[in-house]
């Protein structure tokens, strides 16, 4: 397609053509399409360069890649407005330039453009540039933006890095004005960017919203004044800014997620009455040693002081909530709890280095997230009367070993227990809901664990769910089940009739399992559903549909360390019982199974290997022309070796069989002989010899020998 471009573009433009203008300069362009002109370099000593708006009556259209790169002396460059297209690192490597002027006319702006041009201290935007981005400020040593009339948006970040000292915006631009310092809405109601840094920045009165990263990363900046008309924080407003002292405005309604994130030097944080939302992380990893919340906050984000000198429980606990509070409060333990119409509900672990924690009474709901990610909890515990655990409530908290839940609890949500090191769990009496991936524990999702889960105890009178065989399963109609979780308990494991699917990763990497027993009634198999980790010695399986006339399949892999893996992808790769699969897999593990040419063997004997490959030949369901090629090459390559080591089992039938399949013939017999000989072996060769004289006339008696 690229080349197909370039042929086109060939043929729309003329020859190239060169023109000396009365400033020194030499031009050399191309007329595209007889109707524009098209800049492919500029040469010249001259410190500021004008680019025409004509050449030859016709207008400059677009500038060619590198056009004026490489300029060593060029100070400004100033393009005129006729210019709508400019290839890619058209001005890099113009080590003095200082300011560029690019045109009104062009949409997009690409920092290959001015790619290591470290002088450049001034840009004036193109005009219909719609986006401002960060990646402007690429030339570290800008000081001055100008941008134009078609800007309507500032990326977050944007200014980041800015070390502006003068910013311009178009007086025509209908969506953004500038104080000198800061980007706002031309209404004045949102800030969207800190343009210039500074230590201090007196915010805008009748300024409403302080936009996502609009002082993130302003390390310079140590105050700002808020005016009595801010209503909104938003994301990471002030991340990793310089702020000391925070004081809110009484109009302040909420403070989203991590909006004083990471500022180390913010020491004071004064909230006021009327902030209602407090989001995730809002003052985590600050420099704060305390933080008073108000009673009208109705939602505090998860770790809004993690990884602060904040003390969060006990007697001497800087984390507080005002007693007026009628949503909010803390057990003094380090639980945050929230009142609702349905019930009591424990929002989140507040204090980060509690490892052993027990609910109040009266916790009805677990929220979502409450635990989530804490890596000290190591034990939990909640009174009679727990209701519901939310969704990922304990997810990823990799220490925790033990949850003590009443029977009580009714409703269990997905991945309520991912990741964690859950060794039992008890099925409450009440549950009739438990969430998809709720006890898959640490490391089973990504394949680098096993099961830590090893017992499960069902709650006397629950019927919705059972353990049997080594497996919790969950009744999902009056004779359908799903099997949730292999428990590790069982190594001959023989999955129950009534089991219809298997859920995600049930089986979790499991170790130790010797054979396995699918029904027929299986009909689904979830992702990573029957994912093991070891050789199993029998896989037998029963089809509620035949397979090429049968319903019946066993399988014994050869135990080779590639069976492990084979074994693992065929049956934990499907999400049905994928016979014709798990064939491929098998007959790919027994043409590998022996290697002839090593002298180091993980694998079986040449003899265990033919006795396999033989018995498959017997019985060639669903045997593919490749591994039916596979096995009859191994014959053909290696049947000296093959028959050595049945001569040393002494096995006379398998040499009958050779001979039957004709792998044994007339044209390889006298090798056979020779190598089978050098064992000295006068049974089996004699055997062999008589073998040539019945099958193909030849005399019994070898002088060879």
């Amino acid at each position: 397609m690229l080349n197909r471009n370039k042929e086109r573009d060939r043929l729309r433009t003329s020859e190239q053509k060169t023109l000396d203008d009365d400033n020194g300069l030499t031009w050399k362009y191309v007329i595209v399409d007889d109707s524009f002109i098209r800049i492919i370099s500029c040469s010249g000593s001259a410190a500021s360069i004008v680019i025409p708006e004509a050449i030859e009556g016709l207008p400059v259209y677009g500038i060619a890649a590198d056009a004026f790169s490489r300029n060593d002396v060029v100070e400004e460059i100033v393009c005129s407005d006729t210019i709508e297209a400019i290839g890619s690192c058209a001005f890099r490597l113009c080590k003095n330039l200082k300011r560029i002027v690019l045109p009104s006319g062009v949409a997009d702006y690409s920092a290959t453009w001015l790619q290591n041009c470290p002088s450049i201290e001034e840009i004036v935007l193109p005009g219909l540039l719609e986006s401002v981005s960060s990646s402007i400020f690429e030339n570290p040593h800008l000081k001055r933006l100008v941008i134009g009339k078609s800007a309507r948006e500032i990326k977050s970040s944007a200014f980041e890095k800015s070390k502006l000292e003068e910013i311009i915006i178009d007086p025509e631009n209908p969506f953004f004005e500038t104080d000198g310092y800061a980007i706002y809405s031309t209404d004045g109601f949102v800030l969207y960017a800190l343009a210039r840094p500074t230590k201090k920045y007196c915010i805008k009165e009748g300024c409403k919203v302080i936009a996502d990263k609009a002082f993130c990363g302003m390390k310079m900046l140590e105050e700002v004044a808020f005016p009595e008309t801010i209503e909104v924080i938003v994301d990471f407003a002030f991340a990793h800014s310089g702020i000391t002292e925070f004081v809110a405005p009484a109009s302040l309604k909420g403070i989203e997620e991590k909006a004083f994130f990471h500022c180390r030097d913010l020491k004071n944080v004064q909230l006021n009455e009327g902030l209602t939302v407090i989001g995730a992380s809002a003052f985590a990893e600050s420099g704060i040693d305390a933080l008073h919340i108000p009673a009208t906050i109705e939602s505090l984000g998860a770790s809004v002081t993690a990884k602060t000198d904040v003390i969060h429980s006990g007697g001497n606990a800087t984390l507080t909530i005002d007693p007026a509070s009628k949503v909010l409060f803390l057990d003094g333990k380090g639980g945050l709890y929230r009142r609702e119409e349905d019930g009591v509900h424990l929002i989140q672990l507040v204090d980060p280095e509690i490892t052993v924690f027990h609910a109040i009474e009266g916790t009805h709901i677990v929220d979502e997230h409450a635990f989530a990610f804490n890596r000290m909890i190591e034990e939990v515990s909640f009174a009679d009367g727990l209701e519901v655990v939310e969704e990922s409530a304990f997810r990823v908290c990799e220490n925790l070993v033990r949850v003590d839940l009443p029977d009580t609890v009714r409703e269990i949500g997905d991945d309520a227990f991912f990741d964690t090191n859950l060794e039992s769990f008890h099925i409450p009496a009440a549950l009739e809901s438990l969430g998809k991936n709720a006890l898959v524990t640490k490391g089973v999702r990504r394949g680098n664990g096993v099961p830590s889960l090893r017992e499960v105890e069902v709650g006397e009178g629950n019927k919705r769910f059972f353990v049997e065989g080594g497996m919790l399963c969950e009744w999902t109609s009056e004779d359908a089940a799903q099997l949730l979780v292999y428990l590790g308990t069982e190594p001959e494991v023989v999955v129950p009739d009534c089991v219809a699917s298997i859920a995600e990763y049930a089986f979790g990497n499991a170790r130790g399992i010797s054979s396995i027993t699918l029904g027929p009634n299986l009909q689904t198999i979830g992702t990573g559903g029957l994912s093991v980790m070891c050789w199993i010695r029998d896989i037998i399986i029963d089809l509620a549909k035949p397979v090429e006339g049968r319903t019946h399949f066993e399988f014994h892999f050869p135990r080779t360390p590639k069976s492990t893996h084979e074994i693992s992808i065929s049956l934990g790769g499907s999400s049905w019982v994928n016979v014709p699969d798990i064939m491929k897999h098998y007959d790919n593990c027994v043409v590998s199974c022996h290697e002839y040419n090593s002298k180091f063997q993980d694998g079986v004997s040449a003899y265990e290997q033919v006795r396999l490959v033989l018995a498959r030949l017997e019985d060639p369901i669903l045997l593919g022309t490749m591994p039916r090629n596979m096995y009859e090459r191994l014959f053909k390559q290696h049947i000296c070796d093959i028959c050595v080591d049945i001569a040393r089992h002494d096995d006379r039938e398998m040499i009958d069989k050779l001979f039957d399949r004709g792998f044994l013939n007339e044209g390889n017999l006298e090798d056979v002989i020779a190598a089978v000989g050098k064992l000295q072996d006068a049974a089996m060769t004699g055997y062999l010899l008589e073998a040539k004289r019945r099958k193909f006339n030849k005399a019994a008696f070898d002088f060879d020998l």
